[in-house]
């Protein structure tokens, strides 16, 4: 069963109609069968990022909670804050946020490389315990 990683910006791109990712993020999370993990970091930030719309910050967190047993496997606490805070200290200079930090920890956990991302920026230059990149989902 294929598994991805699922960031902040790929969530509030699938219910914001005005976000210029909604098409792509809305085609890949219809077609996407496998098991999509994430961190309570991201479902923070959705929640924050959507707070002008609060119809778009319910319908998203109200999907969070119905597709957990389904096909979103939220991964909370992340078991290593060492590894998060030398994942924030490494990428500084992006600079890179605590959610993100959290997906990479996440990703070096599972070995999970897949990411549904709009953040091609940063995920680019993320690796994986210091080697492997990302393979960005949305494009």
């Amino acid at each position: 069963m294929p598994r991805a990683l699922v960031d902040t910006g790929a969530i509030v791109a699938l219910f914001n109609r005005d976000d210029p990712f909604h098409d792509s993020a809305a085609s890949w999370f219809r077609a996407f069968r496998g098991q999509m993990l994430t961190t309570e970091a991201v479902i923070t930030e959705t929640a924050y990022v959507l707070a002008a719309s609060p119809a778009h910050r319910r319908a998203a967190l109200t999907w969070i909670a119905r597709a957990r047993a389904a096909r979103l496997l939220q991964v909370e606490p992340v078991a290593d804050h060492l590894a998060v805070s030398r994942i924030l200290e490494r990428y500084a200079d992006l600079p890179c946020d605590y959610a993100d930090a959290t997906l990479v920890a996440l990703g070096e956990r599972s070995g999970i490389a897949a990411i549904a991302t709009i953040d091609q920026r940063d995920f680019s230059v993320y690796r994986l315990r210091g080697r492997r990149r990302f393979r960005i989902l949305l494009r």
